[in-house]
């Protein structure tokens, strides 16, 4: 391993963008220079808390012991990382509560937003050319009225020294049931509005007005609302601050670490910005960019034991839990923004619990590249015509490509208007015994996300084929989703992967043969000539800002 990632070892664990220096606690916050600043932050966010009647002061009862609070701190900024706010947030150390008398294990799901829906709504509104606006909920899981009699002790800084505890009366921040308690409050305002829920995704919501209608994207307090008009989107703020503190973003810039930019027909996703900070924090800035995230020449299986290469035997704890950071952090890109990425990320998710030299060399790899690709979008554009959302589906199957135990690696992407809204790369859970079996499950996987992808759209009443057809570069496995002519060559195949073929006979899907140069998926199924790599990475909508 050489001395560069051991430096990345020794840094905090926990990726923030050049914030290693915010207060860890109260003392820290009002002893520094910008002592004035955060103190502030946190007399702003005690008004809110009184407003909200979070809490009110009582005695304890019997036995009960106040679960504790701490602060924490904040800078928000811009894309540019100009800081544009303080923020501190009391939040509860909900570790501490006791499960059955603090809060019960069925009240502790709280749903986010899948991205799948976001994109696929992004490529509706370049498309038709829909109105998008970002909205804010001030303090969401202050909303939420708890249900269970909770105590807590006295925010540092503020205890007037009565020795009483806070009965906590609203939601706060670090409870185990904060955000299932956001969530059901939200449902029942967005219903009051006529908003409708929907099946497919419970944090998007739909509301129809004649001819006009206005869809709403939720993360937590985050909001998109996707409208006919600028009109619809005035009524859906006017309606929620009448329940929530609302501020309107207007355009949605930044979502989630993710920059939207919208002109005409055309809408790009980037993240330009995360990337170019990860740099930053690793040292690698100046780090010599590559065109590809993967040496297709390089195999990274497991070594076998005895054949380590010099070092191999030092991974201890502290490299394990360095490397699954890493990881994490690439992951979150390969689910936003850069599909191009995605095996890489898959593959070498695989060695997280025991890293080898070779593994941390691929990971550092794949920074060069993001280095060489740091300004890519994820574009979706298009003119008025709605056959430029129809789907387009490809997968592949890369058979037996991990020697250590010859599972094949299943590969897809769906695009719309000219981008990538769903991808996956994804190692088989049982091994193929030929390329066709390998396509076949290859096949099936995706078709379980084409079925999602078009409940989605009937929910929303959104045009789309009676047939959705599937692309994929193996003829035998064409053949065995449409006739059971080779029944003595895939007998043995589970019966849950022949689902396909019943959607198959009643028209939902179909199954046609591309060539392998022209299969899409063949990019999330294994590393590539960087020719080639180029060319699937611009088809999929990821182009160079």
């Amino acid at each position: 391993m050489d001395t560069l990632w051991k430096n990345v070892l020794e840094e905090e664990y926990t990726f923030r963008t050049n914030e290693e220096d915010l207060p860890k606690n109260y003392e820290e916050a009002i002893e520094g220079d910008e002592g004035g600043k955060w103190k502030a932050a946190m007399d702003e966010e005690i008004e809110t808390l009184g407003k909200m009647g979070t809490w009110r002061l009582e005695d304890l009862l019997g036995d009960r012991k106040p679960v504790g609070c701490k602060w924490v701190y904040l800078r928000k900024r811009d894309e540019h990382s100009q800081i544009t706010k303080y923020k501190a947030r009391l939040v509860a150390q909900g570790f501490c509560q006791k499960p059955g008398t603090d809060y019960s294990n069925d009240g502790t799901f709280a749903p986010v937003m899948r991205f799948e829906t976001l994109h696929s709504l992004l490529v509706f509104s370049a498309v038709h050319n829909l109105k998008l606006r970002q909205f804010d909920v001030k303090g969401a899981y202050l909303h939420g009225q708890l249900n269970e009699t909770i105590y807590m002790c006295q925010p540092p800084g503020y205890d007037d020294g009565s020795g009483q505890s806070c009965l906590l009366i609203q939601s706060l921040y670090g409870l185990k049931q904060a955000g299932n308690v956001w969530n059901q409050e939200l449902n029942r305002v967005l219903a009051e509005i006529k908003f409708i829920q929907l099946k497919t995704n419970y944090c998007c919501y739909i509301r129809r007005k004649g001819d006009d209608f206005t869809i709403l994207l939720v993360w937590v307090d985050d909001f998109i609302s996707i409208s006919t008009t600028d009109e619809q989107n005035d009524m859906t703020k006017r309606d929620l601050q009448r329940h929530f503190n609302v501020k309107s973003l207007g355009q949605p810039n930044l979502l989630l670490g993710m920059k939207i930019s919208q002109s005409n027909h055309i809408i790009t996703l980037s993240q330009t910005h995360y990337i170019n900070a990860l740099l930053k924090k690793f040292g690698l800035t100046n780090a010599n960019p590559v065109s590809t995230f993967m040496d297709a020449n390089v195999k990274l299986d497991y070594v076998a034991k005895g054949q380590e290469d010099e070092g191999q035997g030092e991974i201890d704890e502290k490299i394990t839990h360095g490397y699954a950071t890493l990881i994490g952090l690439l992951m979150y890109l390969a689910l936003g923004t850069r599909p191009d990425i995605a095996f890489a990320v898959n593959k070498l998710t695989q060695f997280t619990q025991s890293p080898k030299p070779t593994h941390w060399t691929a990971v550092k790899r794949v920074f060069h590249y993001l280095k060489y690709t740091h300004s890519n979008k994820l574009t979706y554009g298009g003119d008025n015509d709605v056959s430029n959302a129809d789907f387009n589906i490809f997968c592949d199957a890369d058979w037996a490509s991990d020697a250590s135990d010859h599972k094949s690696i299943s590969g897809y992407v769906i695009t719309m208007a000219g981008g990538a809204v769903s991808w996956s790369s994804k190692k088989q859970t049982s091994v193929a015994l030929s390329t066709a079996e390998a396509e076949y499950i290859a096949a099936t996987h995706v078709a379980k996300q084409v079925l999602w992808q078009r409940s989605l759209f009937m929910e929303l009443d959104f045009d789309i084929p009676t047939t959705s057809t599937i692309f994929t570069d193996n003829q035998v496995a064409i053949s065995i989703s449409h006739h059971p002519e080779f029944h003595s060559r895939m007998k043995h195949i589970d019966i849950t992967d022949h689902f396909l073929c019943d959607l198959i006979a009643e028209g939902t899907l179909n199954t046609i043969y591309v060539n392998m140069c022209e299969n899409l998926a063949d990019l999330f199924t294994k590393g590539l000539p960087r020719e080639l790599h180029e060319d699937l990475t611009y088809r999929i909508g990821s182009l160079s800002g």
